[in-house]
């Protein structure tokens, strides 16, 4: 068969091409949900996670307790890990406040060597020397042994760790629970898909000897956050249930699990009267109810010392872990991407006692086949056979459809992902939009030739009227920004010609990245000051508060910067940035052969004579009242005056703008600051510069302070007839 010749007689039957086109789209996606490319599953996890606040319940389970190696626990008790005497007290305590059980989110894998007996041992072999300690009651020269005791009448489960790689485990292994299986003739062993661990990190044999143990895994998703976690996996040839679940057994008593498996394998598992989906692999997803802190915190300090009230432990199932950043033991989560690990084992405890499960569907991959088959039909009808008119409704109504059935599927417990269905609507939508655009164009280049035959091509191609009126002149509120480079034209007198330029290149390039990447407008470079402006040709929303970032940006690039010119150029450079919001004229002007698209106007002036402001006041941006109001909440703001300026017939109010959380000096110094401004505006000049004092002396990095010092110390000296608390700019 010609297949060039097939290809030929399909594109001269346009609605033949169409369907075939919206086939090949439909193809398409189903082959990209077979393949599940890495980028498309971290969508899908992106989706589900926003999902996910659809399972919060109004309060979360009490039950579930961590209890919390915190720092203040480390204060009192000396830094980690503890000596185990301490981690029996802990139990101890745990266990007569009436806690139903305990899960040790903890490794004790090595003997204690802050035991008396290890040291004994551990003196005698590296040092030669004997100790003798004197009056030791014998339960404690081995603190293991007082913990395994201690262990063994608690209702507790040790905490372990698998490891997927490596070499194999040989060693003794602990007692796994009783496995019950349910299921048909025709179901594989429930064992059939479970992760196989290559080894673990266990605890100590006469610990697992007395209590049962319980992996504290978690299963990290490709773009790193954990979502699920493996309640059952295997090792060796027993298969050993995970921390939370092993709590779980043993706040209810039994050692027994039941397993429940049908024709695709494990689908469930029960302990008591509580029944938990699991997928086959044995994974639960874990619906988070937040971040940090969703579940009770105990100090583990409190408990040791008897402060822990027991009505907040009693019947409840307490995971003993650690919140200390130092310990890094942090998971990423939904909801939170620094949660204590210890606190994933807790939202897995009660999503099985409140039964507040999500659980994907055996079902659906044949369900996300037939979404994208429907889809794809629909979208072929709707782009590639009606009029524009139904593109916008019909998009809204596949892609809404797909959306709120994937929403009420979750609300009830299932996570159909929209994602596939989405992108049918999308990838069949802009193939048969294209194809229909290529087949539109090829009859406009039929008409534009046979049109060329009566017009010249020029008046053919002649820019659109709507291209002309963005460049038209007009009058517009701008933000408009200048930076200039501090003292460069003696930094400069040190370099060749050849080296300003590269300096001034290298310093640029970021810099002009800054404000385009910001939706600005480069209008011009003056030497080493640069200009621009936003909010022209096109509208830009919120432009103050992106001059403002743009501003703060550049500084911030300049400090990274400035290590590279200092090793090319033997130099630092500073820069001074000024910001005004105000009405401007913008548009095309030069000759009639050479134009330039810039603004001109009285504010804009005023933008650049705050800029010179920044090295007289200290600050390394200084913007104009009229950018701080444009800006909201969006920064911290610092006043530095109030200034009658040359051409201005109202005073001009000037800040100081900063990062939040990057004001740390001011936020100390205000309610100082504040009361020496007031005496300073009310003309009590003399008060106001022992205040401005004070603060230059205590922070003689700050030029702000030093200045308002100088200058109330000129006006006590030389009071004003009238004084308004307005300060005459007088220069740049």
């Amino acid at each position: 068969m010609n297949i060039a010749g097939a290809l030929k007689r399909l594109l001269r039957q346009p609605w033949l091409f169409t369907a075939f086109v919206g086939l090949c789209g439909g193809l398409a996606m189903l082959a990209l949900y077979v393949l599940q490319p890495v980028a498309l599953q971290r969508l899908d996890l992106r989706i589900y996670d926003a999902l996910l606040p659809l399972r919060r319940q109004s309060e979360p389970s009490p039950v579930p307790l961590v209890i919390d190696i915190d720092e203040e626990s480390l204060a009192r008790y000396g830094q980690w890990p503890w000596p185990r005497y301490l981690v029996a007290d802990l139990v101890d305590r745990l266990a007569q406040n009436g806690a139903a059980s305990i899960g040790l989110d903890i490794m004790f894998a090595e003997p204690d060597r802050t035991s008396p007996a290890s040291m004994r041992e551990g003196l005698y072999r590296d040092r030669g020397v004997t100790l003798e300690i004197v009056g030791l009651p014998s339960f404690l020269t081995d603190f293991d042994t007082l913990l395994a005791a201690s262990v063994r009448a608690a209702p507790l489960v040790l905490g372990a760790f698998a490891r997927y790689a490596g070499e194999p485990y040989s060693g003794p292994l602990p007692q796994p629970p009783a496995m019950i299986a349910r299921g048909g003739k025709d179901a594989p062993p429930f064992d059939a898909y479970l992760q196989s661990a290559a080894g673990a990190v266990l605890p100590l044999p006469e610990l697992f000897a007395e209590a049962p143990v319980g992996f504290v895994n978690v299963s990290p998703d490709a773009d790193g956050l954990v979502r699920q976690v493996p309640l059952l996996l295997r090792l060796g040839d027993a298969v050993y249930p995970s921390l939370a679940l092993q709590a779980l057994m043993r706040a209810l008593g039994t050692d027994a699990l039941r397993l429940y498996t049908g024709p695709d394998g494990l689908f469930s598992v029960a302990a008591g009267e509580f029944k938990i989906p699991v997928s086959r692999e044995g994974y639960m997803l874990v619906p988070f109810q937040g971040g940090r802190h969703t579940y009770r915190y105990i100090s583990a300090a409190k408990v040791l010392d008897g402060s822990a009230k027991r009505a907040d432990i009693d019947g409840c199932i307490a995971f003993v872990g650690t919140s200390a950043p130092g310990l890094a033991d942090i998971r990423a989560t939904p909801f939170d991407r620094v949660m204590p690990g210890v606190e994933v084992h807790a939202a897995a405890m009660d999503a099985m006692i409140s039964g507040n499960f999500v659980q994907s569907p055996s079902w659906g991959p044949g369900a996300q086949a037939l979404i994208i088959a429907f889809v794809t039909c629909a979208s072929t009808l709707a782009f590639g056979f009606a009029g524009p008119r139904v593109y916008v409704p019909s998009s809204l109504a596949l892609m809404g459809a797909t959306v709120v059935a994937s929403r009420q599927l979750f609300m009830g417990g299932l996570f159909l992902s929209p994602l596939y269905g989405l992108l049918t609507t999308l990838l069949c939508g802009g193939l048969l939009l294209s194809v229909r655009f290529w087949q539109e164009e090829k009859q406009k280049i039929v008409l534009r030739r046979a049109f060329s035959r009566y017009v010249s091509p020029e008046v053919v191609k002649r820019i659109s009227k709507r291209q002309g009126d963005l460049l038209a002149g007009e009058n517009r509120e701008l933000s408009i920004l200048f930076t200039d480079i501090r003292g460069f034209t003696s930094l400069s007198e040190s370099l060749s010609p050849q080296d300003v330029v590269q300096l001034l290149n290298r310093y640029f390039t970021p810099m002009t990245a800054i404000v385009r990447s910001r939706q600005g407008t480069l209008d011009k470079f003056i030497g080493d000051a640069l200009m621009a402006f936003w909010n022209a040709p096109l509208d830009v929303p919120g432009h103050p508060a992106l001059a403002v970032d743009a501003a703060l940006s550049m500084q911030e690039q300049l400090e990274a910067l400035n290590g590279e010119i200092e090793a090319s150029f033997g130099i630092r450079l500073a820069m001074g940035a000024g910001i005004h919001t105000g009405q401007a004229y913008v548009g095309n002007m030069g000759s009639d052969d050479l134009i330039n698209y810039t603004l001109i106007g009285d504010n804009v002036n005023l933008a650049s004579r705050l800029e010179g402001l920044c090295k007289r006041y200290g600050a390394p941006v200084v913007v104009s009242g009229d950018t701080r109001e444009g800006c909201g909440d969006a920064f911290a703001f610092v006043h530095l005056d109030v200034l009658r300026v040359k051409g201005k017939t109202k005073p001009v109010s000037i800040y100081w703008p900063m990062r939040p959380g990057t004001d740390a000096i001011f936020q100390v110094a205000m309610p100082q600051w504040s009361a020496a401004r007031a005496l300073y505006e009310k003309g009590d000049f003399a008060k106001a510069a022992a205040g401005f004092a004070a603060l230059a002396k205590r922070y003689p990095a700050v030029r702000l302070f030093g200045l308002y010092h100088e200058r109330s110390l000129m006006l006590a000296q030389n009071p004003p007839v009238q004084w308004d608390g307005i300060w005459t700019m007088e220069g740049k």
